[in-house]
């Protein structure tokens, strides 16, 4: 929240004892189905607070739990760099900068007081996408430079096939956010979060199963708007509406333009029927979740709403301060994501990175840092990717060795663990889903890592 920024901002957030995360089993992907929901703590509030360390820009608890994961040697790394190839979607229409944010984050954090890999520094070798044809220009960059050895991807909705295709069975892929359909069936690439079909899913089974029980209403019609693109429309058509209709719901949806405002949004509402569903699903980016709310006040619409993780970044929680709201998101809003929260304190691994991302951002002039979105998992998935090379993976074929063998824990993952347990996409390595929701000015969790309670959408469809 944005009264939490500031007081990481000034060293004074403390860290919370870990909660629930790795108190599951790994490896295995047949959990069993969720319990009841429930909306008791752990909330926003902040918890009891000590100042850092030293002069160290970051607090020695958030050193601690990196060092503990990673198992590098702490401290200042140095010599002649490790290189990890990073390609990400930027400087057009949609675009993910927040991810740059975290992997940028994690780079400086590993660098400065992990002790690298090895007492190593890592260098990043980067490669920016705009348009699909960009996609073989980045994997022709990678696979032509002998220092590279694997891949981290940001997130990318154009280019994503000649990407895979090119560096497949050459150099393994790290997906922190798999959006797009060539990313869910990829053979050499791997993704230690849910990714876009673990949340979208997860999101669907909620509004059908949960959400009835918690707002005392009888879910029968949901109705979607969602992003006119490939991400989007897979999102709708092969994660969202089959689920609902097997779970017995009568769903709508419509799609709108990626530049669309809250006028266009609010068209899109009105033809989707969201006023008289039972509940509403937006699936759109950060800046049509700011049109969607916008167009829902204008509109007088109050259905109870459920949407992704991308609706609660920074840009989000700005335009309510400027349009007066009190609390830092939508009252009522459900949000779902990878089972931690940037704004609910208590995760030791999510908090480490937020501190990290703000101290980054105050050493290197960056105002106003925008670490939330898909910034976390790209920083999770970097910080992964050198505790295997701190383990011995130096090579291609051993880093790809060691992300397959993964049962986890994740860095700030919830469930199990398992590369290739997912029958229908094989790249995704991670299950379980978190979901919260905002009410009044407190962010409470509702099924997710805090209160041992994530949402794993393959357990619950089978039965």
């Amino acid at each position: 929240m944005r009264s939490r920024k500031i007081s990481f901002v000034a060293g004074l957030a403390v860290l919370g004892l870990l909660a629930g995360a790795c108190s599951e089993d790994s490896g295995e992907s047949d959990a069993p189905a969720t319990e009841a929901p429930t909306s008791e703590a752990p909330t926003s509030e902040a918890p009891s607070t000590e100042a850092p360390s030293g002069e160290l820009p970051v607090l020695q608890s958030s050193i601690d739990v990196g060092v503990a994961y990673t198992g590098g040697p702490g401290g200042v790394a140095s010599g002649d760099p490790i290189y990890i190839g990073y390609v990400n979607q930027e400087g057009g229409t949609p675009a993910f900068p927040e991810a740059s944010v975290g992997v940028d984050t994690g780079v400086w954090y590993i660098n400065n007081f992990l002790g690298g890999v090895g007492g190593r520094p890592i260098e990043l070798v980067k490669c920016f996408v705009t348009k699909e044809e960009d996609g073989q220009s980045c994997a022709q960059q990678m696979l032509a430079d002998d220092n590279v050895q694997a891949v981290l991807v940001g997130a990318m909705f154009n280019g994503n096939a000649p990407l895979l295709d090119t560096l497949k069975d050459k150099k393994p892929v790290f997906l922190p956010n798999p959006v797009t359909t060539p990313e869910f069936l990829a053979s050499d690439a791997y993704a230690f979060t849910p990714g876009s079909p673990g949340v979208v899913q997860g999101l669907a089974v909620f509004a059908a199963k949960y959400v009835g029980e918690l707002e005392g209403i009888d879910v029968k019609k949901i109705a979607v708007v969602y992003n006119d693109n490939p991400a989007g429309t897979v999102a709708f058509n092969v994660l969202t509406k089959p689920i609902l209709e097997q779970l017995g719901v009568e769903v709508t949806g419509v799609a709108v333009a990626d530049t669309a405002g809250a006028t266009e949004m609010a068209t899109a509402i009105q033809s989707s029927g969201a006023d008289t569903a039972d509940v509403f699903y937006p699936l759109v980016t950060i800046q049509g979740c700011i049109g969607i709310y916008d167009a829902l006040k204008t509109l007088g619409v109050d259905t109870p709403i459920v949407t992704t993780g991308l609706c609660f970044g920074i840009p989000m929680q700005d335009h309510l301060a400027s349009v007066g709201e009190e609390g830092d998101l939508p009252d009522g809003w459900y949000f779902g994501g990878y089972g931690y929260s940037y704004e609910i304190p208590g995760n030791p691994e999510t908090d480490a990175y937020i501190d990290a991302a703000l101290a980054w951002a105050k050493e290197t002039g960056v105002e106003n840092p925008e670490y939330t979105g898909f910034g976390g998992p790209t920083f999770g998935s970097l910080i992964t990717m050198v505790k295997f090379m701190n383990e011995g993976a130096t090579d291609s074929a051993s880093i790809r060795e060691a992300a397959k063998s993964f049962v986890g824990p994740m860095w700030a993952g919830v469930g199990d663990f398992e590369c290739g347990g997912n029958p229908t996409f094989p790249s995704l390595c991670g299950f379980s889903i978190g979901i919260q929701q905002q009410q009044g000015t407190e962010y409470v969790s509702i099924l997710d890592g805090y209160n041992g309670k994530a949402l794993n959408p393959i357990a619950e469809l089978a039965g």
